[in-house]
């Protein structure tokens, strides 16, 4: 999959520095000297994500942050400020007006492209594609439906299963899991227990549990669910 960037700076000599990097790196990348022109040009085509100069002339980066913002096609579109010494913007505000990132001008492009890769991966992850895998899950009897499979859960099973599942695609760090399904403190308890229930939960709901499509892990991050999620609190019909 190629991405679009959309690079927005007054700047040109710095535009063509990064079209020129950003382009040898794998990216399409657009350019666009006003905030203006950058509005007109996402109603025409979405890019993956967005550098912005906060001191654009006339209507400033911030302001067009806010803007793209209130378009469903770039509600999601990371933003990563680009900051000019003595800006008169400071970092809180960037963030504050809708911005994911900011670096500081001026900036090493090896930085910047380490910033990029992981805004993109970070929204990559939160896509589903409409094949993917429907879980259905039947907290009245501890099981789930795996797309049609029916599938019995241990208690635990079951509730690190919900647990993962009430935010798809939200990573979730072993800490976070055994403080939210096992109720220990923070601190303590056993990486091993949540990787061994990680273990059975991939052999019950996974085609190949050794190339894991459903519960996903990022090293040294966590884990997360990769699935269209639906929760039937009660059997079809209302029966009880």
């Amino acid at each position: 999959m190629m991405y679009t960037i959309l690079a927005v700076d007054d700047d040109p000599e710095s535009l063509g520095v990064l079209q020129q990097f950003l382009t040898q790196e794998g990216y399409r990348v657009s350019t666009s000297g006003s905030a203006r022109q950058a509005l007109h040009m996402v109603e025409q085509s979405a890019p993956s994500l967005m550098l912005v100069n906060t001191n654009l002339p006339g209507l400033d980066g911030l302001t067009l942050c806010r803007r793209l913002r209130t378009n469903p096609a770039t509600v999601e579109t990371p933003v990563i400020f680009m900051m000019p010494p003595g800006s008169s913007f400071d970092v809180t505000s960037a963030l504050e007006a809708g911005g994911d990132d900011f670096i500081r001008k001026p900036f090493a492009l090896r930085e910047l492209s380490a910033r990029i890769r992981a805004h993109l991966r970070r929204t990559n992850l939160g896509r589903i594609p409409e094949d993917t895998t429907r879980l259905t899950i039947l907290p009245y009897n501890l099981s789930v439906l795996v797309n049609e499979r029916k599938v019995a859960l241990t208690q635990v099973e079951f509730e690190l299963l919900m647990y993962l599942s009430n935010t798809p695609n939200q990573l979730h760090s072993t800490e976070n899991l055994l403080m939210g399904v096992w109720r220990y403190p923070h601190g303590a308890g056993d990486a091993a227990l949540v990787r061994n229930h990680i273990r059975n939960l991939r052999r019950k709901i996974e085609d190949d549990p050794e190339r894991p499509a459903i519960i996903l892990s990022r090293h040294g991050r966590g884990y997360t669910v990769k699935a269209h999620v639906q929760i039937e609190n009660q059997p079809s019909g209302g029966a009880r």
